[in-house]
């Protein structure tokens, strides 16, 4: 009962702590989770956790006193990883004692016995989160596994004076056989399993093997109690293929139920990613359900470019390839020509020649200097134009007359030096020399 009462102290200590909580709002941790999953694979770290709980056993020799909250204990400990939003690979291992008891009325057929189990393996853990909000207060899980266990029956077969126990119908020990007509002293079990059963051999098995495979099944309820702190109530069926784990087979293996109660606390999750949620989840978001307009198989959420022409290739952001990182994609790239250095190009991709760039820049629609005065004036006041404060240092050369003021004149031959490559100035300075002129007092 000592088990009992500590898991329902606990469960109305969580009710409690969860009725006095705000209801954390998860659509912002949903959505952290899947991002950090489409690049890293995972969304937080490892997870540790421990607890204890209460074995039964079922086989031939039961323990008929024992349920599956007053059973020997048993300490149970995991580490568990996202594998993806809906699936936790957990490793696990659980160790403690089972023991059972039957009186049938003669000593070869009575049987007691006390085996140390350990079982340790791997399980997939489904957690619902398709289904519910990944980090509402309870959430259920299931989980199926493998697992190795290992097991040492012993059997209580004599008391402390050595004298061998004699079970006799009318329900008392004794130390000689019933059918010897003798009365025999009563003895009083002493409850230390002293006798290797295995290797008494009392049934003509023989040595069998004392380890064996396994298969866990286990369900539950995980429940919140902060954002790196997690309790969960769960029982596990393990299934051993044997039927010696009380050293008596009768064709059927026997079964194993842990139930328990463990806490799990991640360490290792940056602080980064937990404040992100804390700080988030009560903002509201809406999910794209992975819906894809355009069809490049990049949801439209991650998506930066939309509107991608159907049949086009795209890279993992759904922009379509530009292998000359020109800024003219491939399918409208009349000219894909990788080079090491800087050039212009127009809208189809196509390198501009001199003479081209030179007309672009006699634009008869540009600003006039007999309007850049006026222009300013009045853009001045809303401040969306920086001034000049002086010629920037690689600029200074183009003032060929040293008065602090570049002109159009000065502009134009500057222009005309870089296409003659005269000037220490490149094609790239272009842009940014117009810009200063406009903006120059």
């Amino acid at each position: 009962m000592r088990i009992a009462n500590i898991a329902i102290f606990t469960l109305l200590t969580l009710v409690v702590f969860h009725a006095n909580c705000q209801q954390l709002d998860e659509d912002y941790e949903t959505l952290l989770l899947e991002e950090e999953t489409s690049t890293t694979g995972v969304a937080f770290k490892p997870v540790i956790s421990a607890g204890i709980g209460s074995f039964s056993f079922y086989g031939d020799v039961m323990d008929y006193f024992s349920t599956p909250i007053t059973g020997l204990t048993s300490t149970r400990i995991a580490i568990t990883r996202n594998v993806s939003p809906i699936f936790d690979i957990e490793f696990h291992g659980t160790f403690g004692n089972v023991t059972g008891n039957t009186y049938a009325g003669d000593s070869k057929n009575s049987a007691n016995f006390k085996s140390s189990l350990f079982l340790g393996g791997v399980s997939l853990v489904y957690n619902f989160n398709n289904l519910f909000k990944r980090k509402r207060p309870i959430h259920p899980y299931i989980s199926l596994g493998a697992e190795i266990i290992q097991f040492t029956p012993k059997g209580d077969l004599h008391d402390v004076d050595n004298n061998r126990y004699h079970y006799w119908e009318d329900g008392t020990i004794r130390d000689a056989e019933e059918a010897i007509g003798q009365q025999g002293n009563i003895l009083i079990r002493d409850y230390k399993y002293e006798s290797d059963l295995r290797e008494l051999d009392l049934y003509g098995y023989g040595k069998y093997s004392l380890t064996s495979i396994a298969i866990p099944v286990d369900a539950g309820l995980n429940v919140t109690i902060s954002d790196r702190v997690t309790a969960r109530f769960g029982a596990a069926l393990h299934i051993p293929m044997t039927d010696y784990i009380d050293n008596v087979a009768s064709g059927s293996n026997d079964l194993i139920l842990n139930t328990y109660v463990s806490i799990s606390i991640d360490l290792f999750s940056s602080a980064d990613e937990i404040a992100a949620v804390e700080t988030f989840k009560n903002l509201k978001f809406t999910i794209t359900d992975n819906k894809d307009e355009d069809g490049d198989r990049v949801n439209d959420f991650n998506d930066e470019c939309p509107g991608t022409p159907e049949g086009i290739k795209v890279t993992f952001r759904g922009c379509a390839i530009d292998d000359d990182k020109d800024g003219v994609p491939n399918y409208l790239d009349k000219q894909i020509t990788p080079t090491g250095g800087v050039i212009i190009v127009g809208g189809n991709g196509i390198r501009l020649m001199e003479a081209q760039l030179i007309a672009l820049l006699y634009d008869p629609d540009a600003v006039k200097r007999s309007e850049v005065k006026l222009y300013k004036k009045a853009s001045s006041s809303s401040g969306s134009l920086d001034e000049a404060d002086g010629i920037p240092e690689k600029f200074k050369p183009v003032d060929v007359n040293g008065d602090r003021y570049i002109s159009l004149d000065e502009l134009n031959n500057a222009i005309d030096a870089i296409f003659e490559m005269n000037s220490t100035l490149t094609p790239d300075d272009i842009y940014e020399l117009q810009e200063f002129f406009f903006n120059q007092n």
